[in-house]
């Protein structure tokens, strides 16, 4: 078990006072609703008024009999503004399309209090001002492939927050080939602008997140048990913070390099305005023995990469309080890289035939560009020596390609670090023991002020990872 010290889930995402902060502000807030609807698969009728005494059948019923207008009040009973909430039961597959889903205010749905509505698929395309919230999405019975449980397209100002996706309620015992014709392709696909996706969980899917677009935030999502990548991201203004990536299931050999994060851009324009900060990605918490070993075999697809952007170029990106266990060379690392920080990570490699690196490469003839990277703890570092300045950093394994300044140092046995350091048994517990020589030896510029659990840094005596110090 991989005991790292900090809540799985968090709190709100916090902006870090960083020289390339990027302004992300995800989707508006919703006012206080104008009328309550009420929709029971159980005891509800298609007869009724949307009331609590008369309530809807199913959401998809609702959304079939036109009973839902956000764009004007000429038609429909819900209209913009409005909160329908969802009581326990299946709601069927739900598809929202057509100029009515283009709300001029926000309509939530929700899980009405103690109660656990079901939807076997949520499909919305160009639309507007939503909020969803408590939903638990579920795979039905049959899939087609590349199956998403939640694919929203071509939005603007949606709220995607506290529901629960699952392809099962449990995979033991399940094959590869299982895991390829019964597992949700994307538990969540946007694309859009706008677009908040925080504090959900996904059970057992082949890629957790996918966004495409502007304005985007993702956080405090746990993304457990997946088996191809945990975040992609071609995204610009994009915020991937506090969310927790664990337990790859590697064995599919479907040709995915797999990523716990991983972006790139979508044309030729560069990856722009990035913040990746909080994150705890893990090879295995020990939580699924018998499928997940809790430390990486390295073959037959037993690889993960940790944090990474391989093409094209990347601007203004910090990558800050991370905690990185993977099972290949590709720790943190970004290729085409300018005006970036990469400041107090801590990183290390389940799979003992890799050196987990925190990297800065040139992405074909162009060379990084004003890049610092500081303050972080990992096996290995490469560095690209045009364009990145490097310091403060401790390296485990002999080796690494970087300044080799005085403040960076080699340090072969992390069991002086931390406070619990046990490889064999992926056991874990990263923050600074007493006596550590990451306590106080670090640099506070562009350091962010907090660290991965939101303790504010000391920045007369900065220490050196994703957790500050805070003694015995």
């Amino acid at each position: 078990m991989i005991a790292i010290g900090i809540i799985l889930i968090g709190a709100q995402a916090q902006a870090q006072t960083l020289g390339f902060q990027p302004t992300v502000t995800g989707s508006p807030t919703p006012k206080a609703p104008v009328n309550v609807f009420y929709i029971d698969p159980v005891n509800g009728s298609m007869n009724g008024d949307g009331s609590l005494a008369r309530p809807w059948s199913t959401l998809q019923a609702v959304v079939a009999a036109n009973l839902i207008n956000g764009a004007n009040k000429t038609t429909g009973a819900v209209h913009a503004g409005d909160l329908i909430y969802l009581m326990s039961g299946n709601h069927g597959s739900v598809t929202l399309s057509g100029p009515n889903v283009q709300n001029t205010d926000f309509i939530t749905i929700q899980a009405a209090p103690q109660n656990t509505p079901v939807l076997n698929q949520l499909t919305v395309t160009n639309g507007s001002n939503w909020v969803f919230s408590g939903l638990s999405l579920t795979t039905p019975p049959t899939i087609p492939q590349r199956f998403h449980l939640a694919f929203l397209t071509g939005c603007s100002n949606i709220i995607f927050t506290r529901n629960k996706l699952s392809s099962a309620s449990s995979v033991r015992g399940w094959t590869p080939q299982d895991w390829l014709t019964s597992v949700a392709y994307r538990g969540v696909y946007c694309s859009g602008n706008a677009i908040t996706i925080s504090y959900n969980t996904f059970y057992f899917v082949r890629f957790g997140i996918c966004t495409e677009g502007d304005n985007i935030i993702m956080n405090g999502n746990l993304i457990d048990c997946f088996a191809d990548d945990g975040i992609d991201f071609t995204s610009t203004n994009t915020m991937i913070t506090r969310n927790s990536i664990i337990n790859h299931y590697g064995h599919l050999n479907d040709g995915n390099h797999n990523d716990f994060i991983q972006g790139w851009p979508a044309g030729s324009d560069p990856l722009h305005n990035i913040l990746i900060d909080r994150n705890t990605v893990l090879f295995s918490t020990n939580e699924y023995p018998y499928i997940i070993p809790p430390v990486s075999s390295g073959i037959d697809g037993d690889i993960i990469q940790g944090i990474s952007i391989f093409d094209g170029t990347t601007t203004n990106l910090t990558a800050t309080n991370n905690v990185i266990v993977d099972s290949a060379y590709h720790g943190l690392a970004f290729y085409g890289l300018s005006n970036s920080v990469l400041a107090n990570n801590t990183l290390y490699n389940s799979a003992t035939q890799y050196e987990s690196w925190v990297g800065v490469f040139p992405q074909g003839s162009i060379n990084p560009s004003n890049v610092i990277v500081r303050n972080n703890l990992s096996p290995n570092f490469y560095l690209t020596k045009a364009g990145v300045t490097d310091d403060h950093n401790i390296a485990f394994l002999p080796g690494s390609v970087w300044s080799g300044v005085a403040s960076e140092t080699l340090v072969t046995d992390p069991a002086t670090i931390f406070v619990k350091f046990v490889p064999s048994t992926a056991s874990f517990d990263f923050n600074l023991k007493t006596g550590s020589p990451a306590i106080g030896t670090g640099n506070s510029q562009y350091a962010p002020t907090i660290d991965i659990l939101g303790r504010t840094r000391n920045p007369s005596k900065m220490d050196i990872g994703a957790y500050s110090y805070v003694g015995p």
